[in-house]
């Protein structure tokens, strides 16, 4: 076993580069505080921001009135309620024909509709689902594509926002049942979180996800409550007097995927919310999901310890990167923090206005309907 050399300490550090490792390490700590409380503060502003895009107070009101209307009541009531299945798509003409719409359609509960539509796709799509010859099944194609974000990041979360928020709304159900167009329903899928919802008089109800990525790793995931990455809407069944809750290209910003964007939304609002402890869909995820989920995994192995020389060039490498990442997080705090603060104005101004105060009525009409 080697001995540290004479005038070293146990770490084979002379007194003089142990006391720079030593200034070092509190530098690093002094900025990992400071870029801590900078991330904090960056975190609030767009707590902030994500409360006034998503105006929770006006959805509030909606869903009040929406319990006191007849069609409320008779989503519950009604011997044998329609379900509409909704599917989002862009061209995967094979998993579609082959899996999404075979599932909807064999569904236990027989009262179903499935509308499927279009992300602005290919024709062959629209020929596809039209040849299928089936009555319970129509297509609906949008002219235009999105917009998703130039990043594609934020795109993939985004996706199949437009395409489902347009199903919903041609919903002739007293139930909604989305669907991605590469999943499968499990057959007592509505049957089952039907009942669920309509025993208990939940608003929206939901199942555990059976999930097979394209590595063959598979699993299932579903909590209660409901948070993000343990709850889709494609396990979910929920009340058609929902529907004003769309989904929301805007939510990628946040770095939320749609589905939790929206039903975060419901949680926070007070929708009445429940989970069924069965699986109720199969979900192949992408390969892009496949890679995110990879990120999240915790390392398995330890990487061997470095050299004192290494350690301290590692260390001045780390106070450079803590350095930029400070001054980043500090510039997007203020970015964030004049865009509040606009925001703010912006609206108080508005809420001051004589049109404010005139337009009042059209507004609660508007969200009556």
């Amino acid at each position: 076993m080697s001995q540290p050399a004479p005038g070293s300490d146990e770490s084979g550090l002379s007194p003089a580069t142990a006391g720079q490792v030593q200034a070092l390490d509190e530098r690093v700590g002094q900025l990992d505080t400071k870029l801590a409380q900078l991330s904090q503060e960056l975190r609030t502003m767009r707590d902030i921001l994500l409360l006034i895009h998503d105006d929770d107070p006006l959805a509030r009101t909606r869903l009040k009135e929406l319990r006191t209307q007849p069609s409320y009541e008779q989503a519950f009531t009604a011997e044998l309620p329609l379900v509409s299945v909704v599917i989002p798509t862009w061209n995967s003409i094979a998993t579609l024909i082959e899996r999404a719409i075979p599932s909807a359609l064999a569904q236990t509960h027989p009262n179903v509709e499935v509308i499927v539509v279009g992300d602005c796709s290919p024709p062959e799509v629209g020929e596809a689902v039209v040849g299928l010859g089936e009555p319970r099944v129509s297509f609906h194609n949008l002219t235009v594509r999105g917009p998703y974000d130039e990043d594609q990041h934020r795109a993939w979360l985004a996706s199949g926002t437009p395409g489902l928020n347009a199903g919903v709304a041609l919903a002739k159900g007293q139930w909604i049942a989305p669907l991605g167009d590469d999943d499968a329903f499990v057959p007592e899928h509505v049957e089952r979180l039907l009942a669920f919802a309509r025993t208990g008089r939940l608003e929206f109800v939901y199942g555990r996800i059976r999930y097979t990525f394209p590595n063959g790793d598979s699993g299932v995931v579903g909590e209660f409550p409901p948070r993000a990455e343990q709850v889709g809407l494609q396990a979910a069944v929920y009340h058609a007097g929902l529907r004003f809750f769309e989904l929301e290209l805007g939510h990628a910003l946040f770095e939320k995927p749609n589905d939790w964007g929206v039903v975060h939304r419901m949680l926070r609002t007070g929708v009445r919310m429940g989970m069924l402890d069965d699986v109720s869909v199969d979900y192949w995820p992408s390969m892009r999901a496949l890679e995110r989920h990879k990120k999240e995994q915790p390392a398995t192995e330890s990487p061997p310890r470095p050299s004192p020389e290494a350690a301290a060039e590692q260390q001045l490498a780390l106070i450079a990167e803590l350095e930029g990442r400070v001054q980043a997080e500090h510039d997007r705090a203020e970015t964030l923090a004049a865009g509040t603060a606009e925001l703010t104005r912006r609206l108080d101004e508005v809420r001051r206005s004589r049109s404010w105060r005139l337009t009042a009525p059209l507004r609660r009409l508007r969200s009556r309907s």
